[in-house]
């Protein structure tokens, strides 16, 4: 009976050590075991609409095309001033000086280009005459360079660069013996002839036609 007992409690006790033996826990390993799947590696993340394009100076945007000015057009020369002027006077008599004709004629030699017109005016001052001149002395109502306002010209006739030639006529004058032109006793009084060639341009400067002149009489003298 003692016998039995022994061996039941051998075999009791082998089989505990085996249980502990088993359920003992293994040491930690850094080894990655054979056919097991790698750790995955970690990738940049991309918000969704958008892609990483890489960076090439060659996909950058051309630069906007420079905005170049307008060339301005070339101004339209001014025409020139009139040359080869001559002034002429004709009269026909009539019976005393309210019934003679007057025609006063203007000729240039140029311009006579098309689109120009020649416009002759007569200078209402006779600006070239001394404030206080000495008796007996005369000279011309106008010279070269003198400025002329808008104010002291009478517009006379027109005519096309072309013609070459401008005339207009009166009847009736005055014979006091003036040296400067006639003119007409309805219109003012005129004391030089000037005229300029006239385009879209604007205008030449002005050719003196006729400078009329100006006297002062001796103290013996009669002005009518």
């Amino acid at each position: 009976m003692a016998c039995g007992r022994a061996l039941v409690a051998a075999i009791l006790a082998g089989m505990i050590a085996a249980c502990g033996a088993s359920s003992a826990p293994s040491p930690p390993s850094n080894e990655i075991p054979t056919g097991a799947a790698a750790p995955a590696t970690a990738r940049p993340t991309t918000t969704p609409g958008t892609s990483a394009v890489a960076t090439d100076s060659s996909l950058s945007p051309s630069a906007a095309p420079t905005n170049r000015p307008s060339p301005q057009p070339t101004p339209v020369a001014l025409p020139p001033k009139p040359t080869g002027v001559s002034f002429a006077e004709q009269r026909r008599l009539g019976n005393d000086a309210s019934s003679t004709e007057i025609t006063q004629t203007v000729r240039w030699r140029t311009p006579k280009s098309r689109g120009v017109e020649v416009r002759v005016y007569g200078v209402t001052e006779c600006i070239a005459k001394p404030a206080t001149p000495s008796p007996e002395t005369r000279g011309p109502c106008l010279v070269e360079h003198t400025p002329l306002r808008a104010s002291v010209l009478t517009l006379l006739a027109t005519a096309p660069a072309s013609d070459g030639v401008a005339s207009w006529s009166w009847t009736g004058t005055f014979d006091c013996g003036e040296p400067h032109p006639a003119y007409d006793p309805d219109g003012p009084a005129y004391y030089a002839v000037v005229l300029a060639a006239y385009s879209q341009s604007g205008h030449s400067i002005f050719a003196i036609a006729e400078a009329g002149g100006w006297w002062e009489p001796g103290p013996d003298e009669i002005v009518c």
